[in-house]
C-alpha cells in the first residue's frame, strides 16, 4: 500500500511512500510530511490521522496547519472539544 501527498488544485501527486509491512499509514504520513516543504501550508487528513503525534509532527516539525476531515468517536476528547466550539 502507498500513501501519497496530493496537491488539491491540480491533483498532482507530490510525493508518495510505501506503508511498511505490518504497520499502518499513520507512520507513513508522518514520514511523508518530513519529505515535503509544508511550512505555511494547510494539510488535510482523514479521521485516521486525528492523532496527537501527527498533529505535533505537522505543526511543530513541519510548521504547517492541518485539518482533519472528520473526527470519529474513537477520539472522544478531540470530538468534545470540536463540539464545544459550536
Amino acid at each position: 500500500m502507498m500513501v501519497a501527498a496530493v496537491e488539491h488544485g491540480s491533483g498532482l501527486v507530490l510525493v508518495q511512500v510505501q506503508v511498511v509491512s505490518k504497520t499502518n499509514e499513520i507512520k507513513a504520513v508522518r514520514q511523508l510530511s518530513q519529505d515535503l516543504d509544508l511550512k505555511g501550508r494547510v494539510v488535510t487528513l482523514d479521521a485516521l490521522h486525528a492523532q496527537q503525534e501527527t498533529a505535533r509532527c505537522l505543526v511543530e516539525s513541519c510548521r504547517a496547519d492541518y485539518v482533519a476531515a472528520s473526527v470519529k468517536d474513537n477520539q472522544p476528547t478531540i470530538r468534545k472539544n470540536l463540539e464545544d466550539l459550536d
